[in-house]
């Protein structure tokens, strides 16, 4: 089964706030695009495999979150939906 994450196909806009000080994150984008400079071509399952996580296992997209504020940088990890996720509620929170 395909699993999605809302903020990368554009269904839902990054909503979290920054642990430190409160602000809301800006997305940076996927970890995985960090990793080197093919990163962002490689096949997402296949960078979940060997990334040190288990959001493989865990159907998650973890995304670099930035913090205008305090300058640091946080990961948020995303709930992954399902195809039928998306027909049956749009408006899913996909944050832990």
């Amino acid at each position: 089964m395909n699993h999605l994450c809302p903020v990368c196909n554009g269904f839902t806009p990054l909503q979290q706030t920054c642990s430190t000080c409160g602000q809301a994150l800006q997305d940076a984008g996927r970890l995985y695009d960090f990793y080197g400079s093919y990163s962002p071509y490689r096949e997402i399952d296949d960078a979940k495999m060997d990334n040190g996580y288990i959001d493989r296992t865990r159907h998650q997209c973890i995304h670099t979150g930035w913090c205008p504020s305090c300058q640091t940088e946080q990961m948020v990890f995303l709930d992954e939906w399902t195809p039928a996720m998306l027909v049956t509620d749009m408006e899913k929170d996909a944050y832990q």
